[in-house]
């Protein structure tokens, strides 16, 4: 004797909630702001944190004239975002934030550094402009260590000592440091040496793999379908093998 099953009215809210979340959890892959954009606010902006190229009181209109008499605006994007090598004899003293001369590493960063590279590999700084959530923007620095042999991959490193091997999209993935309203400008190859190829604007962190979120609701689905399909053939059992009264 077979019985047909239905989900009770609890189960088919949990599903619902559940698709819901499924379905909020799939985050925009691209920002709406373009690198060009982007570059224009850096450019108008007096208050950039960690600039490496401070206003020091000028407005805006003589910020951006500074610039365009000194550089073009490609000129100024590779300068700003290229990785330039850092010195290990450099203390923070020496350091030299325009020229983006020096570099000195702290310990995490060192220490990261060595487990990829060893003593023989190189070190290089790269600044990374970020557009936080609230429209704030900051120079964040990154480093690319280069491991002597050139066929083997460059790594990402951040200031917390934190490594990722799989470049711009494995820090995206994996960083605790942006948040996934963040909007980065930098080099689509962020582990390029002193940097070539395109420049892109992304969001700081990717959202969760929806994917995985809707395997496991299905999964879920399924397992709770099972289970009410089993009680209910257990209670049908039960009544049918019960003794008359």
């Amino acid at each position: 004797m077979t019985s047909a099953t239905r989900l009770r009215p609890g189960a088919v809210s949990a599903i619902t909630a559940l698709l819901v979340l499924l379905l909020a959890s799939c985050g925009s892959p691209e920002p709406e702001t373009p690198p060009g954009k982007l570059f224009t606010e850096y450019f108008r902006s007096t208050d950039v944190k960690n600039d490496r190229f401070p206003s020091d009181g000028a407005s805006s209109k003589d910020r951006i004239a500074n610039f365009a008499a000194h550089y073009t605006t490609e000129e100024f994007q590779r300068m700003l975002l290229a990785a330039t090598p850092c010195d290990k004899d450099t203390t923070e003293a020496d350091y030299d934030y325009q020229s983006n001369t020096g570099c000195p590493p702290n310990s995490s960063v060192s220490a990261a550094a060595r487990d990829v590279t060893g003593s023989k590999g190189e070190l290089f700084r790269r600044s990374v402009l970020v557009q936080h959530e609230d429209g704030a923007l900051e120079l964040i620095t990154l480093y690319v260590a280069q491991p002597p042999d050139k066929s083997k991959s460059p790594a990402l490193i951040d200031t917390t000592g934190e490594t990722y091997t799989g470049g711009l999209e494995d820090f995206r993935e994996n960083n605790d440091l942006l948040g996934q309203q963040d909007v980065i400008l930098t080099l689509r190859d962020i582990t390029s040496v002193p940097g070539e190829g395109e420049i892109v604007t992304v969001f700081g962190h990717t959202p969760p793999d929806w994917r995985l979120w809707f395997i496991g609701g299905v999964v879920t689905v399924l397992v709770l379908g099972l289970w009410l399909t089993l009680s209910r053939r257990r209670r049908t059992r039960s009544a049918i093998d019960a003794p008359p009264e």
